[in-house]
């Protein structure tokens, strides 16, 4: 009789347990609610912000970040149309984002660039809950480009097909004008620049460091890039001309004022007399010739 009471005792807690919903299991979609995960079995209804950290990686970064892009992969797409979080997105999602920014500071044009062998799309919630979306702005593959504030935001990556679940990709996040999906693609190396004498490494590492150039070589910098700017350093060598220079740094005591000021290129502007390719920029109003050598992103 005794064991009898234990054993029925048991199972009444068991078909107690039963009925308070969800799966039981703490952590997972549902625990303790009685409800289906986000974006399955529901309609009409947005996923509801995830918890920060969960279901992708953490990337933080800041204004001239290095190296840069700074790159991650994963699988695209998820059981979610995305058109539940934003009218204007596009594709399927997962229902928790593929990543999370942590921005520590202001970004004047942060993109966001996917490259992927299948249809992706992009759905970016900013910290500040607002959504950015985008399908085909790089080929088939996505970009999100525009001001980001300080904080987290979250970052999924889609198929354009509900069927399409599980494409891998690459995802670049830069402050570079020249980064595309097909740079990514190739590992971070720009199409049509070549090997750069005295530069090798990283994306945030292919600023030209020489001078002695008879063309000019800018590496990624282009029209639009946000540079940080640095006093001239002596160039000593070849001028690019046939002829030789001594601690030549084309430098105006007036430079100084700018230096260690984020700002951005206006124009490309050739070599000067000891072969060094160099930009204006925004922040003297295009006064000044700055040596690329000495500015960093």
């Amino acid at each position: 009789m005794l064991k009898r009471s234990i054993v029925q005792a048991m199972l009444a807690l068991g078909l107690a347990g039963c009925c308070f919903g969800g799966s039981g299991i703490p952590g997972l979609p549902g625990a303790g609610t009685g409800t289906a995960p986000p974006g399955v079995g529901t309609t009409g209804t947005a996923p509801p912000t995830p918890p920060p950290g969960v279901g992708g990686g953490l990337v933080t970064i800041g204004p001239g970040f290095m190296p840069d892009p700074s790159t991650a992969t994963g699988m695209a797409g998820g059981p979610v149309a995305a058109s539940t979080m934003s009218p204007d997105c596009r594709g399927f999602i997962a229902a928790q984002p593929n990543h999370i920014v942590n921005a520590t500071g202001q970004f004047a044009n942060l993109r966001i660039v996917v490259s992927s062998s299948s249809d992706t799309t992009l759905v970016v919630q900013r910290a500040d809950g607002s959504f950015a979306c985008n399908d085909d702005s790089d080929g088939l593959n996505p970009v999100v480009a525009g001001p980001f504030g300080p904080g987290q935001h979250r970052v999924w990556v889609g198929t354009y097909s509900a069927s399409a679940g599980g494409a891998a990709y690459t995802i670049g996040f830069t402050e570079l004008a020249t980064v595309t999906a097909a740079s990514l693609g190739g590992g971070g190396v720009i199409p049509g620049i070549g090997a750069i004498p005295g530069v090798a490494g990283a994306m945030g590492a292919l600023v030209p460091q020489d001078c002695g150039m008879a063309v000019p070589v800018y590496g990624p910098v282009a029209v639009g890039s946000s540079v940080v700017l640095g006093m001239h350093t002596p160039w000593t060598g070849s001028d690019g001309q046939g002829g030789m220079v001594t601690a030549d740094t084309n430098w105006a005591a007036d430079m100084a004022q700018y230096v260690g000021q984020r700002t951005t290129v206006t124009q490309l502007s050739g070599l000067d007399t000891a072969g060094c390719p160099g930009i204006r920029v925004q922040a003297d109003n295009g006064t000044f010739f700055w040596r690329l050598r000495n500015v960093s992103f």
